[in-house]
């Protein structure tokens, strides 16, 4: 069950052409509302940009739930193709995982993104053949890290997945073969037998595995199993048990410091924790909406949907898991040495925006 905590703090041409089409829907949105670009403080709505992730999914469900929620949501294909929106003025924030986010402010992409609420805290998983308990089996054999538009190459998968191989004493660079693929280019690999693992979130994961064990002419030998990155990284205690801070939401500067713009934040926050809370313990009920919202902004992106019944089976599995967190000061040492750990460089208590 969703728990608000402490009251009120909880891919060639063609793909770079979906890139551009990408940002470019966004910005169409954006002038269709009639925002100024140049002026994101009279924007009527936050504008919060988003890769196909889970971490939308709450967000999409408020939406549907509430029409006149003050936020624009801005789809990418891509995480990178956020930089562009932020600095348009289009996008006041992100929806993202947190390492991402924080490598974006590392790197100067995005340098005053900060991490105002974690949202999504179980969802990612390395679905593996029948023999495969851990990275060491898979040394010297294929591994996909999946995108969900994209190849994933340097995206939020790729981050998570050479860092769970490091805390297995495995160099993902030199002693795996690692192929970077689309999500549905590379299932269909692993259906076919020519690879050992592939990177996928949840609904995703739960999918491929319950398609690895239903009877077909042509499949696995065997079914394949799902390993649970969340549990690899230990050493955390302020971490609920086989939970990461994965995804978050994140915000500029600019929105902290303008009246209007932090209203609007509050309301969204509150928004997408009353709607965890609700697709979490009714996922037969509020699946539909968001699987049908998901198509709808995201379709134009080029991403693949899922349908409701794999959404709600993998809340009800525990597959993915949400609850929305502000950073506080007993969080911050332990989320700030993890996400050091992914990036392998360390991160600041500037990147966190304090719950108070």
């Amino acid at each position: 069950m969703t728990r608000w905590v402490d009251g009120a703090r909880e891919f060639t041409t063609r793909l770079d052409r979906r890139r551009f089409l990408a940002v470019g829907v966004a910005a169409s949105a954006a002038a269709c509302a009639g925002m100024p670009a140049a002026d994101p403080g009279s924007a009527p709505g936050l504008g919060i940009a988003t890769a196909p992730n889970p971490h939308v999914f709450p967000l999409i469900l408020a939406m549907s739930l509430d029409p006149s929620l003050p936020v624009r949501l801005l789809p990418i294909a891509e995480s990178r193709d956020a930089d562009a929106l932020f600095a348009a003025g289009q996008a006041d924030g992100m929806l993202a995982m947190t390492y991402v986010a924080a490598g974006k402010r590392l790197s100067g992409a995005v340098p005053d993104l900060r991490l105002h609420t974690l949202t999504t805290w179980r969802g990612f998983f390395l679905v593996a053949a029948a023999g495969v308990r851990g990275f060491q089996d898979l040394k010297g054999r294929t591994t996909i890290v999946s995108g969900p538009v994209g190849s994933g190459r340097g995206g939020g998968g790729d981050l998570i997945f050479q860092a769970a191989a490091r805390r297995q004493g495995v160099d993902p660079v030199n002693e795996l073969q690692v192929e970077y693929l689309p999500i549905r280019s590379g299932m269909e690999r692993m259906m076919s037998g020519r690879a050992a693992a592939i990177t996928v979130p949840s609904p995703g994961s739960t999918g491929l595995v319950a398609r690895s064990r239903a009877p077909m002419t042509a499949g696995p030998a065997a079914p394949f199993t799902a390993l649970d990155l969340q549990t690899i990284f230990s050493g955390f205690p302020a971490f609920p048990a086989n939970q990461l801070p994965l995804g978050g939401l994140h915000v500029s500067d600019t929105v902290l410091g303008a009246p209007e713009k932090r209203r609007q934040l509050d309301a969204v926050v509150r928004a997408y924790h009353d709607a965890a809370e609700r697709l979490t313990a009714d996922p037969q009920r509020y699946a539909p909406l968001v699987a049908a919202g998901y198509g709808r902004h995201f379709d134009p992106v080029g991403a693949g949907g899922f349908s409701a019944p794999l959404l709600a089976r993998a809340l009800q599995e525990g597959d993915l898991v949400y609850r929305a967190v502000r950073p506080d000061p007993a969080l911050g040492p332990d989320l700030r040495a993890w996400l050091g750990e992914v990036l392998d460089r360390p991160v600041g208590a500037d990147f966190l925006v304090e719950g108070g």
